[in-house]
């Protein structure tokens, strides 16, 4: 699985470039336009999809959040600790999320078709 991470510039645009079809995803601040890949097992990478389908974000954008957030939370500064509670707020809204879209994601993603019940 890869996932942006954050970047000083925001990408290039070229004309005539084709687009994409990335949502924007207001819950992250910048650009992030420099992947970085790591390994998730299927149904791993199945509830990551399933929590975004709740929180109505992509799949990146969710553990863009999660992974930038938990970074900064490490540092022991006013701002890692900032980061920490803004974690904590994060996974509640998640959780509120789930809690209201999580039987339609069940039945709106293929994978999750059993599962979670």
């Amino acid at each position: 699985m890869c996932m942006p991470i954050a970047s000083e510039t925001p990408p290039p645009t070229e004309a005539g470039a084709k687009k994409t079809g990335r949502r924007a995803n207001p819950a992250i601040d910048g650009p992030r336009d420099r992947t970085v890949c790591f390994m998730l097992s299927e149904a791993e990478k199945e509830a990551v999809d399933r929590l975004a389908f709740c929180m109505n974000l992509t799949r990146s954008g969710i553990l863009a959040k999660i992974v930038a957030d938990f970074v900064r939370a490490t540092e022991t500064s006013k701002d890692g600790r900032n980061a920490e509670k803004q974690l904590a707020v994060y996974l509640t809204q998640c959780r509120t999320a789930v809690k209201k879209r999580g039987t339609l994601a069940d039945e709106a993603l293929p994978g999750m078709k059993g599962k979670n019940q």
